[in-house]
């Protein structure tokens, strides 16, 4: 394998594995991201990150699925609209596969979890924080920003490839796919919780 094909599974692995193995393969690394993340008192849904300590087992899998399984039936939705070829399977297993990079987030928390828990808001209004809580805030966020920007280019190619979908009409029905799926995810989550 070429060093070009190797930046392909980091960016565009849909291209070698799809529907049911892309699933697998993407169920095991989000069991994994979540459960790692619960150790690290974070939570994922759609396309949030949340710090929340003290969440119950059982919550933190079920907002991963609720966001999962929104974003699938969306985009699956809107593929069967405008395409004719989608398979269930495809959708499923891409967009399933398009959210391993948060398991680096989850090792992360892991990792930071109780200096991230101990920093509370009214210290950051306050500025009563030190510069080693700035400088690890400063180094979460940033590395939140960047998996986030690189999920959504997962995602994005996870479409793209199960579609079949090219150009300006690809871009506009995935942005619309993601805006509707993330408004479901936080109303459901908002009657769940």
């Amino acid at each position: 394998m070429n060093n070009n094909n190797k930046w392909r599974w980091i960016y565009n692995p849909f291209e070698y594995v799809a529907g049911w193995k892309a699933f697998g393969i993407g169920v095991v690394l989000l069991a994994i991201a979540t459960i790692t993340g619960y150790f690290g008192n974070i939570v994922f849904y759609a396309l949030e990150i949340k710090s929340v300590p003290d969440i119950p087992w059982g919550m933190a899998f079920s907002l991963q699925a609720l966001g999962l399984g929104v974003t699938v039936g969306i985009m699956y939705s809107t593929a069967l609209l405008f395409t004719k070829h989608t398979r269930f399977q495809d959708i499923m297993g891409t967009v399933t596969l398009a959210k391993y990079p948060l398991l680096l987030i989850a090792l992360l928390s892991l990792v930071f979890g109780k200096e991230m828990a101990s920093i509370d808001v009214s210290k950051i209004i306050n500025h009563e924080l030190d510069f080693s809580g700035y400088a690890l805030l400063s180094a979460f966020a940033i590395t939140a920003i960047v998996v986030l920007v690189w999920e959504i280019a997962l995602l994005y190619n996870a479409f793209r490839v199960s579609t079949n979908l090219k150009g300006l009409k690809c871009v506009v029905l995935f942005m619309l796919a993601v805006l509707v799926s993330e408004i479901a995810t936080l109303l459901l989550k908002s009657v769940i919780c």
